[in-house]
């Protein structure tokens, strides 16, 4: 029987990815929001709820939560991306129950705490979405409205859905400050997936215009083994016919692309632009 290597490769990436993400939003759950009863958005902040008046297990409670929301869900999503997210939702429902109640909590500062609850579940949000699954529950909503609505973020996205249950649980609680550390919490927690998510597809755009373009193309292929595009260009004011030289690339290779530019041609005219996604061989996939 020939062993398939990339699959188990795969398979535990994906197992590495589940544990560790797991754990920075089983730390973000319980030891951090739990600990300082802050609302949380999802299944998570309907758990918390029901764990401060009734001490339901967390982790557990999420598990039978998320069975109606899957249901109803599952026929927007593709079927590889529900069942790596049922692995993940049963790997951080594991991790909240039988793990992170070995770290310590944290109760010293209310503020602080908000912001590493934030930092922590964000940053595992990112983990699990850039790694095409889910922590399930309002995940499976989020991602349902993203296949519709493509153009939302899912940091935005998920700042919406939370809204309601935030407020909800903030009236529960009998504080009101306490729905303003859980907007905030979540706010934190969006905008660091978004800053993950897009900022792992940015690229630079570089327009070079020269009298050399052939020979930077040249150098840009060998050194960076990356491709260009020349376009046929007019000067407005000189009415001079000339090439530019349009290469998209990564942050790094902006930076030695410029230094090849300089070396060939020190009279060069070079744009960088941001781009927000380069979609593409040698970048992100579609």
């Amino acid at each position: 029987m020939k062993i398939n290597k990339k699959l188990i490769i795969r398979s535990v990436k994906d197992v590495g990815i589940n544990l560790v993400a797991a754990l920075f939003i089983g730390l973000a759950v319980k030891n951090f929001a739990s600990a300082n009863d802050f609302p949380m958005s999802g299944i998570n902040g309907i758990m918390l709820l029901l764990h401060h008046f009734f001490g339901t297990p967390i982790g557990f409670g999420t598990i039978l939560l998320n069975i109606p929301i899957l249901i109803i869900c599952h026929r927007f999503l593709s079927k590889k991306f529900v069942l790596k997210s049922i692995a993940t939702m049963i790997t951080i429902a594991l991790v909240i129950d039988l793990v992170c109640p070995l770290f310590p909590t944290f109760t010293a500062d209310k503020m602080l705490a908000v912001i590493c609850a934030g930092t922590l579940s964000g940053i595992g949000s990112a983990m699990i979405f850039a790694n095409n699954s889910s922590g399930g529950g309002l995940d499976f909503v989020t991602m349902s409205i993203k296949s519709r609505r493509p153009y939302f973020s899912v940091g935005s996205i998920s700042f919406a859905v939370a809204a309601v249950i935030i407020t909800i649980s903030g009236i529960c609680y009998h504080d009101f400050t306490g729905i303003i550390y859980g907007a905030i919490l979540q706010f934190i927690s969006a905008m660091i997936m978004d800053k993950i998510l897009y900022r792992m597809n940015e690229g630079k755009l570089m327009l070079i215009i020269s009298d050399q373009t052939d020979l930077i193309a040249e150098s840009i292929n060998m050194q960076e083994d990356r491709s260009s595009t020349l376009i046929n260009a007019t000067g407005s004011y000189t009415g001079k016919e000339s090439d530019i030289l349009l290469c998209a690339c990564s942050n790094r290779e902006m930076y030695e692309i410029r230094e090849q530019i300089n070396e060939i041609d020190d009279k060069a005219f070079t744009i960088i632009l941001n781009s927000r996604e380069v979609v593409g061989k040698g970048f992100l996939k579609r």
